[in-house]
């Protein structure tokens, strides 16, 4: 087996071993630690389990003496990177209130509700500027997973767009467009100026962003890929 399916065995067994330990020590607060060394094996090997991660935070809730900021922080950011997903707002849920203020929380909310509401543009801005994870853009998979929730949220909602606006929301510009054009088939139309998303005849649900990206056509599709 190639060293990436041994990574992939690994994790997928270290995963079933936690969820076993978690049904067997439902409200014992002694594996908590256990749960926070995943939060960071997830980070550093870009794997996810979300039962695990919701079951830490329920664990912080009910003995909230042992809660750790910086690790709901890691939590949130793991959450973030399933977007669309309602992985996101469920750990939120899951926070006792008096966390939500607290650093780093506040900036990954900061940055989730700029990433929910589509402002694309101040979200890689911010994401670049904040202190509280400064390699936050470094995490394995981390602009991978913002790029393709930008994705979807355009296929699912423009036929076409404006070049010059997609290089905005992309955090490469026009390398990712390059790049993406071809992943995805894409095609440019309108003399280079007008990327076609789809080749289908729109559905209902698309309209043409040629024009500018219209947040509240964003906010009307969100719902339905959660």
């Amino acid at each position: 087996r190639s060293r990436l399916q041994k990574i992939r065995a690994m994790s997928a067994d270290s995963v079933a071993k936690i969820n076993e330990t978690i049904e067997e020590k439902v409200s014992d607060a002694s594996i908590i630690p256990m749960l926070e060394a995943h939060v960071d094996e997830q980070l550093e090997k870009n794997t996810y389990n979300p039962k695990a991660n919701r079951h830490l935070l329920k664990l912080y809730k009910f003995h909230p003496q042992t809660a750790k900021p910086d690790v709901v922080g890691k939590i949130l950011i793991k959450a973030l990177m399933n977007l669309p997903t309602s992985d996101y707002i469920s750990c939120l849920y899951l926070i006792n209130s008096e966390h939500h203020t607290v650093q780093p929380v506040r900036t990954i909310r900061q940055l989730a509700t700029l990433l929910e509401s589509f402002d694309i543009e101040k979200f890689w801005k911010a994401a670049a500027e904040q202190k509280e994870f400064p390699k936050l853009l470094q995490t394995k998979g981390f602009c991978e997973s913002v790029e393709n929730f930008v994705v979807t949220i355009l296929q699912s909602t423009y036929c076409d767009i404006e070049v010059a606006t997609l290089e905005k929301l992309l955090r490469n510009g026009s390398k990712d467009v390059e790049r993406l054009q071809k992943e995805k088939g894409w095609s440019l139309a309108n003399g280079g100026k007008t990327m076609v998303l789809s080749k289908r005849e729109a559905p209902g649900a698309q309209v043409s962003g040629s024009q500018k990206v219209i947040l509240a056509q964003v906010g009307k599709v969100l719902p339905f890929l959660q």
